[in-house]
């Protein structure tokens, strides 16, 4: 049991990856869970569950898996597992399909964007495996400066990318075609994203440009699980250490839902209102209850 709860931790302190590769790391660790103990010391799984939730509590895909493992389990163990083994085979088919759309809105276009998304990312390679071409202006993204590292990135794939310091990325969305960002996840409420993208909303609002989220719908976040999220506040060394005054270093930012053209993701391009709608037809698990009491 013990290195099952190692696993979860390390994804708790993770500070690299996004959402989308933590998800998967977590599933695997409840499917190497269920494969040695699960059947045998079921007691265990809201111990492991609750550590899951509380891995990384901002991001809804984790929260997502703990209720997708309760409903599962519920029925019975087995279905739980084949519930994860489905999950990672059926990953690539959801990216797919989510790339097909993102290469739509994205083609020829020049791009605003800030800090990393992996999915994001895949869709301009496939736009770039195509042919496409695209322009992207980002901004750092301190205080781990994720976007200066995807700027890299894009470099290396033959892109032409200019960055900036995260305050300046503001004055220049006038500059874009079309603001681009992933998401953390996505409450009946607001976009969950990295800090900036609520005032990078309200410019692109302000001047008329189209906002779109690429996400798949494992980050929307149905109001019976927003109680398990909560955004953190991280290492305030991240930012100044042994500062004599007061620091807060959170990631993530809330953008009212209304504020975003549109979601792009393995279902289509949804609005707000689909977004929404698909939120209300999640069924909740009543064990999330004992969740929430630990």
């Amino acid at each position: 049991m013990k290195k099952f709860l190692e696993m979860v931790d390390n994804i708790a302190n993770d500070r690299t990856h996004g959402a989308r590769e933590l998800y998967r790391q977590g599933v695997e660790t409840l499917l190497a869970w269920m494969e040695e103990r699960g059947e045998s010391h079921p007691q265990e799984l809201i111990t492991v569950l609750v550590r899951m939730a509380q891995a990384q509590p901002s991001m809804a895909p984790l929260l997502n898996l703990v209720n997708q493992v309760l409903l599962a389990w519920e029925i019975n163990p087995q279905k739980a597992k084949v519930l994860l083994k489905e999950i990672l085979e059926g990953e690539e088919g959801s990216t797919i399909t989510l790339m097909r759309e993102g290469i739509k809105i994205l083609k020829g276009k020049r791009i605003v964007t800030l800090s990393r998304s992996s999915t994001l990312l895949k869709v301009i390679k496939a736009l770039m495996n195509e042919g496409g071409k695209v322009e992207v202006l980002i901004s750092e993204g301190r205080p781990l400066v994720g976007g200066a590292v995807t700027a890299r990135l894009f470099h290396e794939m033959g892109m032409d990318v200019t960055l900036c310091t995260d305050g300046l990325i503001f004055s220049l969305v006038k500059e874009g075609d079309v603001v681009a960002l992933g998401a953390d996840a996505i409450t009946p409420k607001f976009l969950v994203n990295r800090c900036g993208t609520y005032p990078l909303a309200l410019v692109a609002r302000d001047r008329g440009i189209p906002f779109y989220t690429f996400t798949d719908t494992k980050k929307l976040l149905p109001q019976g699980l927003v109680p398990l999220f909560r955004i953190e506040d991280h290492d305030h060394d991240e930012v100044m250490k042994d500062a004599p005054f007061s620091i807060v270093n959170f990631y993530f930012d809330q953008t009212p839902l209304d504020y975003i053209t549109g979601a792009v993701t393995e279902r289509g391009i949804l609005s707000p209102e689909g977004l929404r709608s698909l939120m209300e037809e999640t069924s909740i698990s009543p064990k999330i209850r004992e969740i929430l009491e630990h």
